[in-house]
């Protein structure tokens, strides 16, 4: 993914869910699999940047949050928009999990580190378009 231009950011919860997703997909399938499959996921995360606007909305799975989610091949990427092309990443999480739980679960770490990111927008050490 170096070198490509992100419309998302990851917030330390997303990060975490990726690093966990990229080691069990490579003992999975291994090494070229799993670089086809986070090529995917950076593609969809660059798509709900840009077309977050016309999504269906799954309140079924995020419940009343501002969260969105979306599918990728196996897993759901859960999103805040934060500008017109714009996303800030707070999960990614299997579709076989029980993905309303985990949100209702997770959803003040998810405010907690919205927050932050926000500080660091307003401080001028990150730049959304």
């Amino acid at each position: 993914m170096s070198g490509k231009k992100k419309n998302y950011i990851l917030t330390e919860t997303a990060e975490r869910d990726f690093r966990q997703t990229k080691q069990w997909s490579l003992s999975r399938w291994g090494k070229k699999l799993t670089t086809q499959y986070f090529k995917d996921l950076h593609q969809a995360a660059q798509y709900i940047a840009l077309n977050y606007q016309s999504l269906p909305e799954k309140d079924y799975l995020t419940g009343t949050t501002e969260l969105g989610i979306y599918a990728v091949r196996e897993h759901y990427l859960i999103y805040v928009p934060v500008s017109k092309t714009q996303i800030v990443i707070v999960g990614l999480i299997r579709q076989t999990r029980d993905v309303p739980a985990i949100i209702k679960e997770n959803n003040y770490l998810f405010r907690r580190e919205l927050k932050k990111i926000q500080k660091s927008v307003e401080k001028g050490k990150i730049k959304f378009e």
